[in-house]
């Protein structure tokens, strides 16, 4: 009869620790789904970021691309547009880093949340696959210290599409 006391205890305990596994399995999922509804209501820089149509002959996008070892200190605070290759990326928090790479030229470009950037367009920039070819607009800025991991040191990219 004792054994039979200890096994229903044990089973008493064990299906208590089922049910609060349940109980905080179910509570992730509904705070998982809301975190999701809530990204896909607050996205206003949609616009801004993404997978573009292809760009075919009949199309003639209005932008000039500027080299990126013509980004210079002397270039600082000008819009420009870059066609690069992705060589790096590294997230952190509510920022990426991206280094572009052109031929054997490369700059750093930050993708930060603000006003006009999103934490999905972080999100979606940090996923860009390496040797991915991006167009990027943004704000030539010097820096105060050197980036010794890029051959144009004394300027960055703040990314705004």
């Amino acid at each position: 009869m004792a054994d039979e006391q200890a096994q229903s205890k044990k089973a008493l305990k064990k299906q208590q620790k089922e049910a609060e596994k349940a109980a905080k399995k179910a509570e992730k999922q509904a705070k998982l789904a809301s975190e999701q509804q809530g990204e896909e209501e607050e996205d206003f820089a949609k616009e801004r970021y993404g997978v573009p149509p292809m760009i075919q002959s009949q199309d003639k996008p209005d932008r000039v691309l500027v080299r990126v070892k013509e980004l210079t200190a002397q270039k600082a605070d000008e819009s420009v547009w870059v066609r690069a290759r992705v060589h790096t990326s590294r997230a952190k928090g509510k920022q990426c880093f991206l280094v572009l790479r052109q031929q054997q030229f490369n700059v750093q470009a930050l993708v930060a949340v603000g006003e006009r950037t999103s934490k999905q367009m972080v999100k979606f920039a940090a996923n860009i696959t390496k040797e991915s070819i991006v167009d990027v607009e943004g704000f030539v800025r010097k820096v105060d210290q050197k980036i010794e991991s890029c051959t144009q040191q004394d300027v960055e990219l703040h990314v705004e599409r």
